[in-house]
Parts: structure tokens; C-alpha cells; sequence
């Protein structure tokens, strides 16, 4: 089983006995966003993309490694990119919001310091399958 695997499997698996709402709806409007995609607003899509940005901390952490590795590529607005391109986007969103659900799961059931969260969260961005002996995912 891959990380990303490991990271569904233990999201699934707590969100059902653990309330993980908001990363649910997330990984439910994902879904419904690529399954009708050309019948939803683009600006809804767009909306939705920044939001689940904005409030994930392994994202965050994915950014800040992306920047150091390639501070020369230009970047654009999501309003700029064609249709297949947002495409691509919105569908990297899975993933994001999948390690935000297991990051949240890890969270909810171990009791972490600030400064333990911030390194678990960089420990989602690398990928450390460590962690799922690490800490109680259960």
C-alpha cells in the first residue's frame, strides 16, 4: 500500500467514528466538482480550489518544499489557466484534501503540541509513511 493509500484507508476508517465534517464535505464537493465538472461555474470551482488551500496545513507545507525546488517557474491565477488545465487542478485537490483528512485524523486522535503538528504536517508534504506507526491512527 502506497502513502497516499495508507492516507485514504486511515481517513475513510475515522471519519467514521470521528466527526472530520468539514474534510468530508471537501472530499465529497471534489468529487461532485470533477464528476460535473463542465456543469459547475468555473468561479465556483476556482472558489472552492482556494479554500481548501487556504485551510490545510499540508499544503502549506507541500508549497514551501514546491518554492525550493522550483523558485524559477512562473506562476499563474487559477482564472488563468485553461479549462483542462483547472481540470488538473481541481483534481490534485484530492489528494490534498485526502492528506488533510488523515493529517486532521492523526491530530484527533493523539494529543499533539503546536510544534508537533507543524512537523507532522511536513511529514504529510514528504510523504513519511513513519508516521502510521509513529502515532495511534486508531
Amino acid at each position: 500500500m502506497n502513502f497516499f493509500d495508507m492516507c485514504y484507508e486511515l481517513f475513510m476508517r475515522t471519519s467514521k467514528y470521528h466527526d472530520l465534517g468539514k474534510d468530508i464535505q471537501n472530499y465529497n464537493k471534489v468529487i461532485y466538482y470533477m464528476n460535473n465538472f463542465y456543469g459547475v461555474e468555473r468561479k465556483k470551482i476556482e472558489e472552492f480550489i482556494i479554500d481548501v488551500r487556504m485551510d490545510n496545513p499540508v499544503y502549506s507545507a507541500i508549497q514551501q518544499m514546491a518554492k525550493v525546488m522550483a523558485s524559477n517557474v512562473p506562476l499563474r491565477r487559477l482564472e488563468e489557466l485553461y479549462l483542462n488545465e483547472l481540470y488538473i487542478e481541481l483534481r490534485g485537490e484530492i489528494c490534498n484534501v485526502v492528506l488533510k483528512g488523515a493529517y486532521d485524523s492523526i491530530k484527533l486522535l493523539n494529543e499533539l503540541t503546536t510544534e508537533e503538528e507543524l512537523q507532522l504536517s511536513k511529514r504529510f508534504a514528504s510523504g513519511d509513511d513513519s508516521i502510521f506507526t509513529q502515532y495511534k491512527c486508531m
